[in-house]
Order: structure tokens, then C-alpha cells, then sequence
């Protein structure tokens, strides 16, 4: 009944046990064969607090038989009512989650190597089918896999039925406690359980191997396409660039890889990506705001994705020395004439052209800036022309005197203070990264 393949000689693995008769047909497996694999056994237990005293006796149940087996045991008890009303997280979501957050601290504790849930083919098909009706997308519908957590957690009985299981119990009289919210068919998952599964079973009765079947092609298929789109997927300054080139089906799984790089681990429904695949039709610089402060924008090598910096807004005066502001430092020195005045790297004003009351801070709503060519330009139209990225636009400084800017540091002066021949005094502006 068990993958072995995923069981390591001389490795110690560690049964989520809850005292159910999956979690309990694992354990007993695992034990009487723990010798040949060459492994050690031990086990946890989460009491989630959802069930009152009910979800404590099963805890003490489970406490109670590691005791009679010697069978290791890590517990631990955590309030998941008050966490997924904290958190906006169903039951069933802010269980899991702090469940598999138990799962790994344990292996990074060192108590195991590896955590062994009891998912079995049954759960397999109650994901797809649940993950189907929600409208997920072909990743989706690769069901539960063998293992998770780079390889931490391992499910060794996802190729057993549901009835193998109940047989094996009732062959070696297996105890077990029964958890009472299996059967509430208000949760999602028991409804299909409960309701719709067997339903479907009368008319196919192979249905479940015949999910399994199609679970494996779909997970060979996504494998090939998500290599694929690592081709069209690459990073730089902080930010993930997906390439306009990709392939759709490549295209909306980069975006997917995308996203998950920037801290969007999950959450992100099909609409986000079909926003940004709307979005290699849109006008550049183009922007969407998706989850955990992260921005997708159409620039001009491909989607951009990137976190937006909360810009803390500076007015300083303009004035000779070293300015930080924010991720530069604005150096402003005196030249002399006889200087190199044509450094690429720095921009040269006639300092006498610049009042006293201009001041460095980032652009506003109604800048203008006069280019050198003649004619006023807002300045947001003025950073399109000069190409500059819009994730950067709200971070390079100014040199402004109301709404007229008078520099764009690092990019260009306005030609109300550019150096000429009677100029008596130079300043040079310089713009470097902290």
C-alpha cells in the first residue's frame, strides 16, 4: 500500500496523526515496516481548538496510543477560531495552514526528517473535483502531489483508495477516533464527499482511478510548460520581467511564477491572470495592482513586477553637499569652468539661474518641465520620451520651484538653467544609489 519510494533509509519520519483512521493506517504501516525500510517513526498531533472538548480527547486518544507503542510524540494546541477571524481565513484554510506550519517546524526542529500525511487517491479526487467547480486553472487540476515543502512532507498513501483503507482498519483492528465535522456537509469539501461523489461512483465506478489517470497526464503537460516559461522569465534590480514572446499557455504560467517570486504565494484568482494577460494588449506603463504590494506594469522589455515603495514625500532645500533621498543620494557640489563639464554622469546648471527658494523632492501631480528643444512638457509625458521605467518615476528626485522643475536628477536640465558663456558659477548634480 505504501510509496516507498518516498521513504529514505535512515531517515526518521514523522506521522501528522489526528487519530483518524487514515492518520492511524499510516502509523500502523509504517510501523510494521519501519524495520525494512530502515527508518524511525514518530508522530504529531495538532489539537486545532475548533471542537471543544471533543478535538481534546482525540489528542489525548493519540497521546495515549504513541505511549502504548513508543511511539515518539510532538503535540502541540493552537487557537485556529481566533486566527482565521484574525486572519479573513475559512476553517478549513486557516486550519491547513497552521497545521503545515506545525508540520514544519518540526522538521526544522529536528524532531524528523520528514512529515508522512495520510492523503490518499479519495482526498486526490475530492481536490480536483473541488478545485474544478472553483473555476482553477490546469495547475489546479493536478491534484494533490506526492510531496511538498521540497520534499519534506510526503503523502505515501495517495494511490490507496478510500475502501483499502477502511479494509486494512477493519483487518487489523485498527483503533481510531471519529472527527464528528466529517460529516457536516457545510463545508465545502464534505459536501462533495458526502453528496456528489458517490452519486457520480454509481454511474462510473472506476471514477476515481480514472481522476488519477488524468491528474498524471495533467501534471506531465504542466511540468513541460511551466520549464518552458522559465525561458521567457528573468529577474533584475528586485523586479520578475516576463517577456512579451512567451506563448499564451507559456505567457499566464510565467505570470503565475511571477507573482510567487514576489511573495504572492497564493490567493491570486483567475482574474489577476487574465488582467495581465490583458496586459500585452494595453498602452505601456499601463499598471495593476495585485496582491501584498505588488505591481505589474507593461514596460518596455515585457510585464513588469515589482513591489511599491511607499515613497516618503521630502522637500529639502536646494543647497551644495550630500542629500539622501531615498534609494540615491543627491550629490550637489561648486565646479569650476575649467573642469570637465561634459562627465556623463553628472549634470551642470548655472547655479546663479537657480532662487533660493527651489527645493529637491519627488514629482508631483502638475509638473512641467521646459526641454532644451523649446516647448513646455508635463513631466510625466516628458519621462515617457526619455523611456524611463514607471516603477522608477515617483523615485527620481527634482529640482523644482513650485510645479516648474528645473532638473530631472540623473536625466536632464531644463534650459531655464543651463550653463552659457557668461556663467559665473557652475554646480554639478550628481545621482548615485545608496
Amino acid at each position: 500500500m505504501l510509496n516507498k519510494n518516498l521513504l529514505k533509509a535512515n531517515s526518521t519520519v514523522a506521522v501528522a496523526l489526528s487519530g483518524g483512521k487514515d492518520s492511524m493506517v499510516l502509523l500502523d504501516l509504517l510501523l510494521k515496516q519501519s524495520k525494512s525500510l530502515n527508518i524511525t517513526v514518530k508522530a504529531l498531533n495538532v489539537e486545532h481548538g475548533i471542537r471543544g472538548e471533543s478535538s481534546i480527547k482525540d489528542s489525548e486518544f493519540v497521546k495515549n496510543y504513541c505511549k502504548e507503542k513508543n511511539v515518539p510524540l510532538l503535540q502541540e494546541k493552537i487557537d485556529c477560531l481566533n486566527y482565521c477571524k484574525a486572519s479573513g481565513l475559512s476553517i478549513e484554510e486557516g486550519a491547513r495552514k497552521l497545521r503545515y506550519e506545525f508540520f514544519i517546524r518540526a522538521v526544522q526542529s529536528g524532531f524528523c526528517d520528514f512529515v508522512a500525511t495520510a492523503h490518499h487517491l479519495s482526498d486526490n479526487v475530492e481536490t480536483v473535483l473541488f478545485n474544478l467547480f472553483r473555476g482553477a486553472s490546469p495547475s489546479g487540476l493536478t491534484g494533490i502531489s506526492k510531496s511538498r515543502n521540497d520534499g519534506k512532507i510526503i503523502r505515501p498513501l495517495l494511490s490507496v483508495t478510500r475502501e483499502q483503507i477502511d479494509a486494512y482498519a477493519k483487518e487489523n483492528s485498527i483503533p481510531y477516533v471519529t472527527d464528528e465535522s466529517n460529516f457536516d456537509d457545510e463545508y465545502s469539501r464534505n459536501f462533495l464527499r458526502l453528496n456528489v461523489i458517490p452519486q457520480i461512483k454509481k454511474l462510473f465506478p472506476e471514477m476515481e482511478n480514472a481522476v488519477q489517470r488524468f491528474t498524471e497526464i495533467l501534471q506531465k503537460d504542466e511540468e513541460f510548460l511551466l520549464s518552458e516559461s522559465k525561458r521567457y522569465l528573468k529577474f533584475e534590480d528586485g523586479c520578475a520581467v516576463v517577456d512579451f514572446n512567451a506563448p499564451s499557455p507559456v505567457f499566464s504560467r510565467a505570470v503565475v511564477l511571477a507573482m510567487k517570486e514576489m511573495g504572492i504565494k497564493k490567493d491570486f484568482v483567475k482574474a489577476h491572470i487574465d488582467a495581465l494577460i490583458d496586459l500585452k494588449t494595453a498602452n505601456t506603463s499601463k499598471k495593476i495592482h495585485l496582491l501584498n504590494g505588488v505591481v505589474a506594469v507593461k514596460d518596455y522589455n515585457g510585464i513588469v513586477f515589482y513591489k511599491e515603495s511607499e515613497i516618503k514625500q521630502i522637500e529639502l532645500p536646494f543647497s551644495i553637499g550630500c542629500h539622501n533621498v531615498g534609494k540615491y543620494n543627491l550629490i550637489i557640489e561648486q565646479v569650476e569652468r575649467s573642469d570637465d563639464l561634459k562627465r556623463k554622469d553628472k549634470l551642470y546648471i548655472d547655479a546663479d539661474k537657480v532662487q533660493k527658494k527651489a527645493k529637491i523632492r519627488f514629482r508631483r501631480n502638475g509638473d512641467e518641465f521646459e526641454k532644451f528643444g523649446g516647448g513646455t512638457k508635463n513631466l510625466g509625458d516628458f519621462l515617457t520620451d526619455k523611456k524611463v521605467p514607471l516603477r522608477e518615476r515617483d523615485l527620481i528626485p527634482v529640482v523644482a520651484i513650485g510645479s516648474e522643475i528645473l532638473v530631472v536628477c540623473g536625466i536632464e536640465i531644463s534650459k531655464k538653467v543651463k550653463v552659457e558663456k557668461n556663467t559665473q558659477k557652475i554646480f554639478s548634480i550628481e545621482l548615485k544609489p545608496v
